[in-house]
């Protein structure tokens, strides 16, 4: 059993004890007549104790929890035309869409974001926790998807941590709780330009360490490509000669040194070690310490003092009026005999504050305290009505999925109260119902206003001119050669300005003097 004291300020009152003590002390040295022993002592123990129960020693056990939370892993794909190689079987690109979709199926409470790059990269899906997408979108991954073949490494990285800044930007704006993520990169290592040392330790300084996986052999082989018949080819240069391509792993070991990750290799049993590292490395929950009450000790104290004040009050009668200034003492903490414990204290004043709010129907400051309660509490009795008025919080702001998530974990929740599950059961129900019911309606009712732009659109299309207010109409000119002349000019110049400026965003883009097109 572990003990604490309560209200540990109360111990102050212990100059008391020495400042009544002082007192006795120059009573004795200067009125001796009127100085006792006995009393001294006994009024002393008395107000000792006083003090000791005010500050409520208490006994009992100190319990640990996790409160999980997702956190965020961005998982950058090589899709350049030398991930086509087959020196990993079956190939080096679906050997990495397999090692990724082995990886998620070891992590849990985690956001993925999927960043496929090739002379460019970009977010082809953002943080989100549907593992189920992010495994749908691995499997479509071909060099086929990419904007532009060649491969920029220091690029890539550097438009990666600009698009997780970004992101965190858009997190802190919405009030939301940002953690730090990771990055897992899956490449061959192959780049066309030298990746500069800056790069990674800009992920060192922002605590963003890069786990990369190298993916290919140390031997050239060529690029197999296959060609819209069906028919498998390999990859040739503009010279006609075959193009060879082999793995760089130091590349890849030098970007995770620097930037405080590990390097592993193209082995389905490096999977289970990179998902511990991540777990590891990974802010997957937050502990949160609390103190389980077994026993109070205050009354005791109290119980002492009074007996040393009742005792002293038997030998000296006339004192009794001085010995009633103890009374509001032992009164002061009667009203917290049996008060919970420090955390199920603060869920129940954090589920009452969203009610307030949802009663002020302000919902989003509902929502938080709600989830504060839930968070905090662990009697499944809180958890289960804050659950469900988390749920009727999100019916109200018509975040239907929310509402919906919050309903199934408070039907889950089961308490040792079987007629209240199945009360609050029976109104999740009916909840769900008509949760399901307002999804039917907005349907409807955006199918309504589409048909209604429609018909709009229809009969300004027709231009009845019934509306003097209405569009006019006017009737057909022919134009003159000289002024069709100026207009086809005028387009054509038009044509060659947007031409010239896609080819010099190309060329800037994709480096053509350095880059290759695998």
């Amino acid at each position: 059993m572990e003990y604490r004291l309560e209200n540990p300020w109360a111990l102050w009152g212990l100059t008391l004890v020495l400042l009544y003590l002082g007192r006795c002390l120059w009573k004795q040295k200067h009125l001796k007549d009127s100085f006792s022993w006995r009393r001294t002592l006994l009024n002393s123990l008395a107000l000792l104790f006083c003090i000791m129960g005010l500050s409520r020693p208490q006994g009992g056990e100190s319990i640990t929890t996790q409160v999980s939370e997702q956190s965020n892993l961005f998982i950058a794909i090589d899709i350049s035309q030398s991930m086509s190689a087959e020196d990993t079987l079956p190939s080096r690109m679906q050997f990495a869409i397999d090692f990724a979709l082995r990886l998620l199926d070891q992590l849990t409470q985690v956001k993925i974001a999927l960043y496929p790059f090739a002379i460019d990269g970009y977010m082809i899906m953002p943080l989100s926790s549907d593992l189920q997408a992010a495994k749908d979108l691995l499997s479509s991954m071909a060099p086929s998807i990419a904007t532009g073949q060649g491969t920029d490494l220091g690029s890539t990285l550097t438009e990666l941590i600009k698009q997780i800044q970004r992101s965190e930007k858009v997190a802190k704006t919405r009030g939301s709780e940002w953690i730090t993520p990771q990055v897992l990169l899956l490449s061959d290592g192959e780049s066309h330009v030298p990746v500069p040392d800056s790069v990674a330790l800009s992920y060192r300084n922002a605590s963003i360490p890069i786990f990369t996986v190298c993916i290919g052999g140390k031997n050239e082989v060529p690029i197999p490509i296959e060609s819209r018949f069906g028919i498998k080819n390999n990859l040739r240069d503009s010279s006609g000669k075959t193009v060879f391509t082999t793995a760089h792993p130091k590349v890849l070991q030098k970007i995770a040194d620097l930037s405080g990750g590990s390097a592993y290799r193209d082995n389905f049993q490096e999977v289970l070690r990179l998902a511990h590292d991540l777990k590891r490395s990974l802010q997957i929950g937050k502990l949160s310490t609390g103190f389980k009450l077994n026993r109070e000790f205050y009354p005791f104290c109290f119980l002492i003092s009074f007996l040393l004040l009742f005792w002293d009050f038997c030998l000296n009668r006339w004192e009794f009026a001085i010995r009633l200034l103890f009374l509001p003492l032992l009164l002061t903490n009667q009203a917290h005999a049996f008060e919970p414990s420090d955390n199920e204290t603060q869920a129940i004043e954090f589920y009452n504050l969203g009610v307030t709010a949802y009663q002020k129907e302000d919902f989003k400051e509902a929502a938080s305290n709600f989830e504060k309660s839930i968070l905090t509490s662990l009697d499944p009795l809180v958890r289960k009505k804050g659950l469900f008025n988390l749920g009727n919080t999100y019916l109200k702001m018509k975040e239907s999925d929310q509402a919906l998530q919050a309903y199934q974990q408070s039907h889950d929740t089961q308490t040792p109260n079987d007629s209240f599950n199945q009360e609050t059961n029976q109104k999740i129900s009916d909840n769900l119902a008509l949760l399901q019911k307002l999804k039917e309606q907005q349907k409807k009712k955006k199918s309504n206003e589409q048909k209604e732009g429609e018909g709009e659109g229809e009969e300004k299309n027709k231009g009845n001119g019934n509306d003097p207010k209405g569009p006019k109409q006017f009737e057909d000119e022919s134009l003159s050669e000289q002024m069709k002349k100026k207009v086809l000019d005028h387009i054509s110049e038009e044509e060659r300005e947007i031409l010239k400026r896609l080819a010099e965003n190309k060329n800037r883009k994709s480096n053509l003097k350095t880059l290759k097109p695998w």
